[in-house]
């Protein structure tokens, strides 16, 4: 990660003009390139090479372009003081629907290995998706607040661009499970549950541990210590709500099962609510004004 240039005082609004997802002196710019395009192809070419009806694909589509809709809409409504580029937005979504969705399916691939190995098969879903999954749209974010910290950074962009990683991998993953569909009755069925339980929750867990990473890098942008401690309780709580997402399945009762998921998506989010409020904070301390819908 190469040095950042502060951007602005306390109190005085950053000059984001002209920056773009563009920068080839930045290394982190050549190596997120290196890492998208082959994962596109781990995570893209399958779904199409298998075969895939027309009216399947067509109902896929749909549903991942309301539910993203739906997503814009919510980020759209942040109150937050400066709108980031958009070229970076988008980086963070590509990023989200291949370099985070591949290395999570090929890391999960080695954690359920060795979970199985050690006798733990049954809680292989439980352990390895928050590990793997929520590091690598982390990773997502980072690479995003690298390019964006040639202005000054705010915890607003940890929590946007960590929305956007987050929207990317859920988008891409309703995509997956559509298509496995055999027919477009299915196509549609498993798109209207997938739009109803657990909706959005990956892009609230990036946003929060988004959040907190953007705070350390602004700390440090002006020179302060980096306070990284932070990262850990803002990365172990979506972690921890993801696991508990995940473990209904290891239980028979169905009452307890719903709970688990009421109290999940509850404690989600809550969680992103205390990021925005953190981001709106930050924000205003950073660049004063009024905050834009």
């Amino acid at each position: 990660m190469s040095a950042a240039t502060p951007a602005a005082s306390i109190g005085q609004a950053p000059a984001p003009h002209g920056l773009t997802v563009w920068q080839p002196r930045q290394p982190m710019f050549w190596f997120a390139l290196a890492l998208i395009f082959p994962s596109a192809a781990i995570t893209l070419l399958p779904l199409f090479l298998g075969g895939i009806s027309g009216t399947g694909l067509v109902a896929a589509t749909l549903v991942v372009g309301v539910q993203g809709l739906i997503l814009w809409l919510v980020v759209r409504a942040l109150p937050r003081v400066r709108r980031q580029p958009a070229s970076l937005r988008i980086f963070a979504l590509v990023w989200g629907m291949t370099v985070a969705v591949g290395s999570a399916m090929l890391l999960s691939a080695l954690f359920s290995n060795g979970l199985a190995a050690l006798g733990l098969s049954t809680f292989s879903t439980v352990i390895s998706a928050p590990i793997t999954e929520d590091i690598s749209r982390l990773l997502g974010v980072l690479a995003v607040l690298t390019l964006a910290s040639r202005a000054r950074i705010t915890v607003m962009d940890g929590v946007v661009y960590g929305f956007f990683v987050g929207m990317g991998f859920e988008l891409l993953e309703t995509l997956m499970y559509t298509l496995r569909s055999e027919d477009l009755a299915q196509t549609l069925y498993v798109g209207l549950l997938r739009s109803i339980f657990g909706f959005g929750l990956h892009a609230l867990w990036t946003a929060v541990a988004g959040a907190a990473l953007a705070y350390c890098m602004s700390r440090r942008q002006r020179g302060l210590g980096g306070r990284w401690w932070v990262l850990a309780p803002a990365l172990f709580g979506p972690m921890l709500m993801h696991a508990l997402w995940d473990s209904p399945g290891l239980f028979t009762s169905e009452v307890l099962q719903v709970a688990i998921m009421v109290a999940s998506y509850a404690g989600s989010i809550a969680l992103f609510i205390a990021a925005v409020r953190w981001g709106r904070r930050s924000d205003r301390e950073c660049c004063g004004g009024t905050s834009t819908l």
